[in-house]
């Protein structure tokens, strides 16, 4: 094999800097602190997207073939245009968004043509994971957390115990509890998306409108799982002390609801997968 790092090396390397001075100034103006460690899975986002692909990387560094000039450039340019917004605005999240595209775009402009799937994969698991998992719960978060404190007084006072909202304050008792963007399913929104994105590339090919139907549906199960977390919560509270349900059951009742929340979407996936098949059978009857 003849190597050609002048043609298909230089673009890595330059990407590589860019990548390492995108990373180093995220953590110098934006430290990590509790409650925002996931601002940082954004850059173990795109690490992963391109081991993930490592092969059409590999590929595009022997520098072989040519890809596509229209999805590299179209790839390429979309990336340039973000990074130049977020050094405009100071956006890490466009500025990790650029980053996914301009990846994309070095894969489809110097792998071959058969490695194309890889460069969209790498575009599409950007998107999904920048714009699902960290722009949705910074908009939605605030008007989340006092829904679920809502329905979740509803559905105690319903069934078991008299609870009272009150915003995102839950009154019980004598105990309140502070349903915050953890238990309201935020903060965990954003690595459901990235092992969801994992999900989708290690699984069979989809269509699009089933891959649509996925990604919208990663949000309302997030919402659900972290409804019963919150109830959840309440009852420990209630029925064994608040020592109990704040300390070791807290954790483990998140864990346990981003379990269930993966199960859920891969029964989503399985129920949509049977009505492919379905609508399959009809048309060839």
């Amino acid at each position: 094999m003849t190597f050609k790092p002048q043609a298909s090396w230089f673009p890595w390397v330059l990407f590589s800097l860019l990548f390492s001075y995108s990373v180093a100034r995220y953590m110098i103006l934006y430290p990590p602190f509790p409650g925002k460690s996931d601002q940082a899975l954004l850059y173990a986002g795109i690490v992963f997207a391109l081991w993930s692909e490592r092969k059409a990387i590999t590929a595009s560094l022997l520098g072989m073939e040519t890809g596509s000039l229209f999805w590299g450039s179209a790839f390429f340019c979309t990336g340039c245009l973000l990074y130049a917004i977020g050094r405009f605005y100071l956006s890490a999240t466009v500025d990790v968004w650029s980053l996914f595209l301009l990846a994309a775009g070095l894969v489809a402009a110097l792998a071959p043509q058969n490695y194309m799937r890889s460069a969209h994969f790498i575009a599409f698991a950007g998107t999904v994971v920048v714009v699902i998992g960290w722009a949705a719960p910074n908009i939605l978060s605030s008007e989340l957390a006092v829904a679920i404190a809502s329905v979740s007084a509803r559905v105690l006072s319903a069934t078991t115990l008299p609870v009272v909202a009150n915003g995102v304050i839950l009154f019980f008792g004598p105990y309140s509890a502070e349903v915050t963007e953890a238990c309201s399913g935020m903060n965990s929104i954003f690595s459901l998306t990235a092992l969801f994105v994992i999900y989708l590339r290690a699984g069979t090919r989809r269509a699009p409108w089933h891959i649509a139907l996925l990604v919208a549906s990663l949000i309302p199960v997030a919402v659900v799982t972290n409804l019963g977390r919150v109830i959840s919560l309440v009852l420990a509270t209630w029925y064994v002390g608040d020592g109990f349900a704040q300390g070791l059951f807290h954790e483990v009742a998140g864990i346990i609801s981003f379990i269930v929340a993966l199960l859920l979407l891969s029964v989503i996936d399985w129920l949509l997968t049977l009505l492919k098949g379905s609508k399959t059978s009809t048309v060839c009857a």
